[in-house]
C-alpha cells in the first residue's frame, strides 16, 4: 500500500468511524493520532461510501440550521476539517491507555500536532464556514465516554471508553461477575483527566478559532472578548439573530457580566465604529428578546463605579435616547413597543443613571454597517 493509501485509508476511519457518528449521535470512535501533513489530503477527499457522505452533510445542515438557517455546509472545506482533526487528536489524547512505558512519548507530539491544526484553521469567511467548525466543536464537546468496572470473585479489571470483551464478562453468575458503568464527558476529560498533560490550553485556543463556539460557551472563554473574527462572524444579520436566541435561553444572569466586560473592552480599544455597532446589536438583539421571554427578569449586581452587568443593562434604555440610525435596533411591532419601553425604564432605574450615559456615549461612537457603505 503505497503512503497516499494510507492516508486515504485513515481518512475514511475519520469520516466514518468519528465524523458520523459524532453528527448522528451515535458511538464515535477514535482511529489513530491524524498528523498535520494529512490536512490537505483530508480536505481535498470524499467518503467512498455515498450514504455516508450524505448522512454527514445533512448532519451539518441539520443542525446548523438550528442557529440560522443555511442550504449547505461543506464538509471538505479546510477549516472544518482542521478543527476535526485538531478535536479528534484531542481526545485521543484522553486514552489512559497512552499512560503505559511504550505509549507515552507520544503524547507530546500528538498534542503538537494538535497546535499545528489549531494554526491551520483560517478565519471564517461565510455564513458556512463558522457554522461548520461550531457544529463540530458543539458536538465534541459534549460527547461522553463510558468507563466500565468488571469485577468477579478473583479479579478487578477496567476499560476505558471500551466494552468489556466477552470471556471477561462471560457466565455472570457462575464467576460473580458485576459491572459497573459511569459515564465522564469530554470536556471534563480534558480539562482534568490529564494534568500532566495540560490539554487545557489547546483545548481553549481550539475555542478561540471558532467564534460562534467562543460566544455560546462563554464559559470557557473567563476573559471574553470581542474579536476581530468574531465581530466578522455577527456582521451577518442571521448568524447574530440565532446566537442571541441561544443565549437568551440561558438568561440575563449568566450573559450580563461576560458580555458587558466584552463590550467594555471593546469600547477601550478604540475599535472601529462598524465594530462597535455590531457588538451593540448582539447586546441589544439579547435584551430585547429577553423582554418576551418568560426567563427574563436578571437584576444586575450593584458595583462600584460602572459594573459590567449595569453596562449590560443600560444598553437597552441608552438605545431610546440616542439619536441617528442606531434606533432601529429598537424598532419592534407596535404591540410589543410598550412592553419594550417598560422594560428599558426597568433596567435605567436598575443600572443607574451612570451606566446609561456611559452606555449612551458608547452608542453615539458607533455606526452601523449599512451607514459605513
Amino acid at each position: 500500500m503505497s503512503e497516499q493509501d494510507k492516508v486515504h485509508a485513515l481518512y475514511q476511519e475519520l469520516v466514518t468511524h468519528f465524523l458520523e457518528p459524532l453528527l448522528n449521535g451515535g458511538v464515535a470512535q477514535c482511529t489513530r493520532a491524524l498528523p498535520p501533513a494529512a490536512l490537505d489530503h483530508f480536505t481535498l477527499a470524499r467518503p467512498v461510501e455515498t450514504t455516508v457522505e450524505g448522512s454527514i452533510l445533512e448532519a451539518l445542515a441539520r443542525l446548523s440550521s438550528e442557529l440560522t438557517p443555511v442550504e449547505l455546509v461543506e464538509m471538505a472545506e479546510r477549516g472544518l476539517m482542521a478543527t476535526l482533526m485538531a478535536v479528534h487528536n484531542l481526545f485521543w489524547l484522553t486514552d489512559p491507555e497512552l499512560d503505559r512505558a511504550f505509549a507515552r512519548g507520544a503524547r507530546e507530539p500528538v498534542r503538537e500536532w494538535v497546535f499545528e491544526l489549531i494554526q491551520a484553521i483560517p478565519m471564517p469567511r461565510t455564513r458556512s464556514e463558522a457554522l461548520g467548525r461550531h457544529i463540530i466543536l458543539d458536538r465534541a464537546l459534549a460527547l461522553e465516554r463510558e468507563d466500565t468496572v468488571v469485577k468477579n470473585w478473583a479479579y478487578t479489571y477496567r476499560f476505558y471508553g471500551r466494552p468489556p470483551p466477552a470471556n471477561v464478562v462471560a457466565l455472570p453468575t457462575v464467576r460473580f461477575v458485576r459491572q459497573d458503568k459511569t459515564q465522564r464527558g469530554m470536556l471534563e476529560l480534558a480539562l482534568e483527566g490529564t494534568p500532566e498533560l495540560d490539554l487545557e490550553t489547546p483545548l481553549r485556543a481550539l475555542i478561540a478559532r471558532s467564534p460562534i463556539t467562543q460566544i455560546l460557551r462563554h464559559d470557557l472563554s473567563p476573559d471574553l472578548r470581542f474579536g476581530q473574527a468574531t465581530l466578522a462572524v455577527l456582521s451577518d444579520d442571521g448568524l447574530r439573530s440565532g446566537v442571541a436566541q441561544e443565549l437568551v435561553k440561558r438568561g440575563s444572569g449568566q450573559v450580563a457580566q461576560p458580555f458587558g466586560h466584552a463590550l467594555r473592552v471593546l469600547s477601550a480599544e478604540d475599535p472601529s465604529p462598524q465594530h462597535l455597532f455590531v457588538a451593540i446589536a448582539l447586546i441589544a438583539d439579547m435584551q430585547i428578546l429577553e423582554v418576551f421571554d418568560e426567563r427574563a427578569g436578571h437584576r444586575p449586581r450593584s458595583e462600584p463605579a460602572v459594573g459590567d452587568e449595569e453596562l449590560f443593562a443600560a444598553v437597552l434604555p441608552a438605545l431610546f435616547q440616542v439619536r441617528g440610525p442606531l434606533q432601529g435596533l429598537v424598532m419592534v411591532n407596535p404591540s410589543d413597543a410598550r412592553e419594550l419601553r417598560e422594560r428599558a425604564a426597568k433596567l435605567a432605574e436598575q443600572a443607574g443613571a451612570d451606566a446609561v450615559a456611559m452606555a449612551l456615549t458608547l452608542l453615539e461612537r458607533a455606526q452601523p454597517l449599512k451607514e459605513s457603505a
